[in-house]
């Protein structure tokens, strides 16, 4: 009979240790099931469709359930000279490479797949310089254009001449407009003037290649016609000397004309060189900010950074373990400096 009872004691007592069992069993399939991901959505930090070559862009990774964890979920890129890593705190940062093209991301775990993102790739600093240079080229062009519609208009002023002629007989023709002045000689009655302006009640007139005045009193409004016709019946003379001075005006006009082109390409020239200047030094910026680029690691005494060949060698340091930074944050930053030094060579 006592047999029989122990047999029953021992019965319960292996019933509930398998009960047990079964129910802590259960309970830890409920909590990993609880933090199993279901979902990945990947967002970009940025709001431009195009990225640069050459540049760090950062994206937020989110799961579903939130409280699942984000350390094993792997980043995908099409680009095999980019780089497009998990960082911590759900981020994750793309490093694109020295091509253009299009580039899509997205991160995974296991079967689970998050939504894709494409991209533009441009190199946005050869796209600045060119934006640049064709706005030099233009303002070149419009300050040619302006430069010859100013010498079209001074040409047509220029052609657009007055005459006078004379009423009076032996009147006086002075250097300036009084008659305090020398007397340059004596218009006769009907001689014929080219009119430069009004002074006052004096005339300004061309007399025998130089600047004369004449009283207005003395002077009516003529043709070209008369003018041409009585400079026909003046002496060889004064027509030598009317010759010399077209031919001065046309030389001036020339060399004006000279003179507006060349501050005209000078103005390019300038222009072109600034947007030179500008573009390298954009591009002397993004390859400042490439080559600034650290990686940082909280050890046991703080933040330590790393470069990318100093970083990598810590990951695969401690790769086996699963969980390499875990390992990394119990070092302190002068014991992973060693491990650097030491071990890889590498810490510079």
């Amino acid at each position: 009979m006592m047999e029989r009872k122990s047999v029953i004691d021992i019965l319960v007592i292996v019933f509930a240790v398998v009960d047990a069992v079964f129910l802590i069993f259960a309970a830890i399939y409920l909590l990993t099931a609880s933090k199993k991901i279901t979902s990945l959505q990947l967002t970009a930090d940025f709001n431009e469709s195009e990225i640069g070559v050459g540049s760090e862009y950062s994206f937020t990774v989110s799961a579903t359930p939130a409280k699942a964890s984000l350390k094993k979920v792997e980043c995908e890129c099409d680009d095999p000279n980019a780089t497009f890593e998990m960082g911590k705190d759900g981020k994750a940062t793309l490093i694109t490479g020295s091509t253009e093209g299009t580039i899509t991301v997205y991160v995974k775990y296991k079967k689970v797949e998050s939504n894709k993102l494409t991209f533009n790739v441009v190199d946005l600093a050869a796209r600045a310089q060119a934006e640049a240079e064709a706005a030099a080229e233009a303002a070149a062009a419009e300050a040619e254009a302006a430069a010859e519609a100013e010498a079209a208009a001074e040409a047509e002023a220029a052609e657009v001449k007055e005459y006078v002629k004379m009423t009076g007989d032996n009147v006086n023709v002075r250097a300036e407009n009084n008659t305090d002045c020398s007397v340059l000689g004596k218009a006769k009655n009907g001689e014929v003037f080219e009119k430069v302006e009004d002074v006052d009640d004096w005339t300004h007139i061309i007399y025998n290649g130089q600047d004369g005045y004449i009283k207005s009193e003395y002077l009516t409004s003529a043709t070209e016609e008369e003018y041409l016709s009585a400079s026909s019946s003046s002496s060889d003379t004064e027509e030598k000397t009317e010759e010399k001075k077209e031919e001065t005006t046309a030389e001036d006009t020339a060399a004006a004309e000279a003179a507006a082109a060349e501050a005209a390409a000078k103005e390019a020239e300038e222009a072109a060189a600034k947007a030179a200047e500008e573009a390298a030094a954009q591009q002397a910026a993004l390859a400042a900010a490439a080559a600034a680029q650290a990686y940082t690691i909280n050890c046991a005494d703080g933040v330590q950074s790393f470069s990318k060949t100093q970083y990598d060698f810590i990951k695969a340091h401690w790769s086996y373990t699963g969980d390499w930074e875990a390992y990394a944050h119990k070092h302190t930053k002068a014991e992973l400096i060693q491990v650097c030094e030491i071990e890889g060579g590498v810490y510079q």
